[in-house]
């Protein structure tokens, strides 16, 4: 039981009879702190101003661009080879781990080591890539010494996460990737769990598999793409990219296109995130 749901459940348990649904509102704190979450540790400034900024935009342009995914077929291949790691790939805490960001998660939790998970993880999505990227398209690491997309394990949430960005010359976008379990209040999963509920559409797949899939507008031309996928095994991976970026000049932010378009589509998104391998369950 985390803070904010302890903090509720006394308050609630001497107060008079209400009308308030206290599970609903620890639910909904759970959902906006993994949103938050999401934003900023994930692409930064950029989607920050993508979730906030996308609601008046759309209402100003229209109804959300509609969405098609076809059910494509997940690619195959042999087990994941060895791989090469960087130094400093699984961040290591003192003391024992601080408590779980959410309720627990659809599956027992996983029990493999995180230096394990990374070389795993990172292994299935160097295989899946190269048949996965659009011609001339390149994911470079934010992760200093790496020439390769490598995951990274956090502790403090559990996951694991490769930042990066997209390449093709001399345009550009963010890229995130990011793998957890399941939480318990996302086995059912739905539009709600998306990082903007009101801008998403919900695609199944014949393998059980689920995606919440987002276009986000921030401001013309601008748009930012999210894929929220949820695995039949309790995994769930997030994979966003855009075609802008955020710089501060003073005390302004300034946003740019660094591409007319994003260099990945949401299918492209959707199958690396449904990549082979890419479960926290091994």
């Amino acid at each position: 039981m985390d803070e904010i749901t302890s903090q509720l459940h006394a308050a609630a348990a001497d107060a008079p009879a209400t009308r308030i649904d206290v599970e609903h509102l620890i639910s909904a704190e759970r959902r906006h702190r993994r949103h938050r979450s999401w934003v900023w540790s994930g692409i930064g400034v950029a989607a920050a101003v993508a979730a906030v900024a996308v609601v008046p935009v759309l209402a100003a342009g229209g109804p959300p661009q509609a969405i098609t995914l076809p059910a494509f077929g997940m690619p195959t291949g042999a087990p994941p080879t060895p791989v090469s790691l960087c130094a400093g790939v699984t961040p290591q805490t003192s003391g024992p781990l601080p408590p779980l960001q959410s309720y627990d998660t659809v599956r027992a939790r996983p029990t493999e080591a995180p230096g394990d998970g990374v070389a795993r993880l990172t292994g299935a999505l160097r295989d899946a890539l190269p048949s996965l990227l659009p011609t001339g398209v390149r994911i470079d690491p934010a992760l200093k010494g790496c020439s390769e997309p490598q995951f990274q394990y956090h502790p403090r949430y559990r996951e694991y996460t490769v930042d990066g960005t997209v390449r093709r010359g001399e345009e550009s976008g963010a890229f995130l990737l990011r793998v957890l379990p399941t939480p318990t209040d996302e086995a059912e999963p739905g539009c709600r769990h998306a990082p903007d509920p009101d801008n998403c559409e919900d695609v199944n797949y014949p393998d059980g598999s689920a995606a919440l899939v987002s276009i986000m507008v921030v401001e013309p031309g601008q748009r930012q793409l999210s894929v929220l996928l949820f695995r039949p095994d309790g995994t769930s991976v997030l994979a966003i990219t855009n075609n802008f970026r955020n710089e501060l000049v003073g005390n302004r932010r300034r946003t740019s296109k660094t591409a007319d378009e994003p260099l990945l589509t949401v299918e492209q998104l959707a199958a690396i995130a449904r990549a082979p391998g890419l479960t926290v369950y091994s």
